[in-house]
């Protein structure tokens, strides 16, 4: 026996004037987010060395890796019951799955203090090194509380929200990053900045959610999701190898300086990046309503055109970037490397192929083809990496940037195939 839900109670696809809206906040969302970054990483690699701002770029790098497993693990499987879900269940799911974040969040964290303490007490770890990851840890646990609130009020598509708290993390991270270039230990500063910043976002969005969810709400719900959430975290982690795999392999293939090298090339493309990844967010819920309205086809069609625009915008805002880039490299960053205009060309060409995969991928996410996904984002990741190490090997910084180009775009024409046998398969029903 099913429960009636009140029509007013089930989510309904916005009017192309919210459409604009939600997109619109999005996109000021991840400009705010893409600026503080940048001038984040420009003054780090303006008053800080090489070597401070790549385990900066590593730290940060493990933060987007954790919160991404998190919103895939908990937001994949929510965004696709939602339309089903009346709304006195939505608040008792969100309760239930905020209690289940807090407590696994605290026995990780537990166990990585005790491990870090362990290996500085024995001389395994030296003691900056022991900092750093106490800086990161506390870094990593504020991002994701603060990360479970953003991720839940994008999927309840309150942009508008999130921005005023985003803009209030930014305040404090750029801060903290002006005060932590004065010290010799600027990314350990940093770091804790990003750890304090993200506190005060994560308290600001939970006041705005108070009416969202049920605090006394018994937990258990982080076990229900948990076969469709494994395999949504898997592709996400997958995801994360192509994103951002290179700065690990690099540090170990050459050393802690190539990584900010290559961090300072990417840096200019993080605007165009992050604004795609604003406008993926909102697309989530969106192509899930799309499916539930439409079906697979109509919404695979929306998806493709939206890839098409945003590729064009990356290819602009990449013409651009090639106009100026001696100015920012030499006058702006104050810094410069042989490689330069290449890691420039190739960063740009990762981007693209990057904003025409990821729309067409939701449909496969939100219809559940998590296996397939996984499997061959692997197949792609594992290639990518190992071309990573041996033309970094050959070519030096460069080469890992050819491995991550030839891993994204088998990835993006197995998206492609994927998804249109898809949208021609056991159409959803309205």
């Amino acid at each position: 026996m099913t429960t009636s839900v009140p029509p007013s109670s089930k989510p309904t696809p916005p009017p192309s004037s919210r459409w604009l809206k939600i997109f619109g906040s999005s996109v000021i969302d991840q400009a705010v987010l893409s600026a503080a970054n940048f001038i984040v990483g420009l003054i780090l690699i303006r008053y800080a060395s090489d070597g401070e701002y790549g385990y900066y770029i590593l730290v940060f790098n493990a933060i987007m890796l954790l919160t991404m497993l998190q919103n895939s693990f908990i937001g994949t499987p929510y965004v696709i019951k939602l339309p089903e879900l009346a709304e006195a269940e939505r608040k008792q799911w969100v309760g239930s799955l905020l209690r289940d974040q807090n407590r696994w969040t605290a026995y990780g964290a537990s166990l990585a203090l005790a491990t870090t303490a362990l290996l500085w007490a024995t001389g395994l770890l030296p003691a900056n090194l022991a900092w750093l990851a106490l800086a990161a840890l506390a870094a990593i646990t504020a991002s994701l509380y603060r990360e479970f609130f953003r991720n839940t009020l994008l999927i309840y598509q309150r942009p508008k929200t999130v921005l005023y708290a985003d803009m209030l993390y930014v305040v404090g991270i750029m801060l903290g990053c002006a005060i932590a270039v004065q010290f010799p230990i600027a990314a350990i500063i940093a770091i804790l900045a990003t750890a304090l910043s993200a506190l005060a976002g994560a308290h600001v969005l939970r006041r705005q959610m108070r009416a969202l969810f049920d605090p006394d709400a018994p937990p258990g719900k982080l076990a229900a999701i948990a076969p469709i959430g494994l395999w949504a975290a898997s592709g996400a982690g997958v995801y994360w190898l192509f994103n951002q795999g290179y700065s690990f392999v690099t540090a170990f293939t050459l050393d802690i300086s190539a990584v900010g090298a290559l961090a300072a090339a990417r840096l200019l493309m993080m605007p165009a990046n992050l604004i795609c990844s604003g406008i993926q967010k909102q697309l989530t819920p969106l192509s899930s309503q799309w499916i539930h309205d439409k079906g697979a086809d109509h919404t695979l069609h929306r998806l493709w055109l939206i890839a098409l625009i945003l590729g064009g915008g990356v290819l602009l805002y990449s013409a651009l970037t090639w106009l100026a880039r001696d100015w920012i490299f030499l006058d702006l960053m104050r810094t410069d490397h042989p490689q330069r205009d290449a890691f420039v060309i190739l960063w740009a060409a990762i981007f693209f192929v990057k904003a025409l995969r990821d729309p067409p991928m939701l449909l496969l996410v939100l219809r559940q083809r998590f296996r397939i996904l996984t499997f061959s984002s692997s197949l792609c990741a594992v290639l990518s990496l190992l071309l990573c190490y041996f033309l970094t090997l050959e070519f030096g910084a460069v080469g890992a940037l050819w491995g991550i180009l030839a891993g994204e775009t088998l990835s993006l024409l197995a998206v492609l195939v994927f998804s249109w046998k898809e949208a021609r398969t056991r159409p959803t029903p309205a």
